[in-house]
C-alpha cells in the first residue's frame, strides 16, 4: 500500500509542476487530492508504528534525539558573534547569527525531527512506557 501511495503522491507533484501558473482550478483539485493522500499516508504510518515494539520505538527516539543534538551543536552563539557589546553593528551581526541558526536548523530538518520525536513520545506515553528525558 505504501508504494502505491508514494507513487500517487509523486504523480500529483509532477502534475502540479507541469501545470501553467494560471491553472488555478486544476491546481486546487490536485492539492485537495494530495491532502487526502497525505492523510492516508499518515494513517498508514501510524498503523506501522503501532505494530512496532516499545524497544524499537525507544531506539528510534534515542537516535532522533542524538541527530537533533548534533544539529543544535552547529548553532552560532549570537552574543559571541556580536562581540557581546551594545553597539549597532554588533547587534546586526548577532541578528544575522540568529537568522543563520534558523536557516541551518531548517536545512537540517529540525522541524521534522522534532515532529517525529513528538509522535514517538506520544505513542510511548499511550502505552504507559516511561520515556527517558533527553
Amino acid at each position: 500500500m505504501s508504494d502505491d501511495l508514494a507513487a500517487r503522491l509523486a504523480a500529483i507533484q509532477d502534475a502540479l509542476l507541469a501545470l501553467p501558473a494560471d491553472a488555478f482550478a486544476q491546481k486546487h483539485e490536485l492539492l485537495k487530492e494530495r491532502d487526502v493522500l497525505r492523510g492516508a499516508a499518515a494513517d498508514f504510518a501510524g498503523e506501522l508504528d503501532a505494530q512496532r515494539s516499545d524497544d524499537d520505538l525507544l531506539a528510534e527516539l534515542k537516535a532522533l534525539r542524538a541527530q537533533l543534538h548534533e544539529l543544535e551543536k552547529t548553532r552560532i552563539d549570537p552574543v559571541g558573534q556580536s562581540g557581546g557589546g551594545a553597539g549597532g553593528a554588533s547587534v546586526g551581526m548577532g541578528m544575522d547569527a540568529v537568522a543563520m541558526n534558523q536557516q541551518m536548523m531548517d536545512a537540517g530538518g529540525a522541524r521534522s525531527l522534532q515532529a517525529r520525536i513528538g509522535v514517538l513520545k506520544g505513542l510511548l506515553a499511550d502505552r504507559d512506557v516511561e520515556v527517558p528525558e533527553g
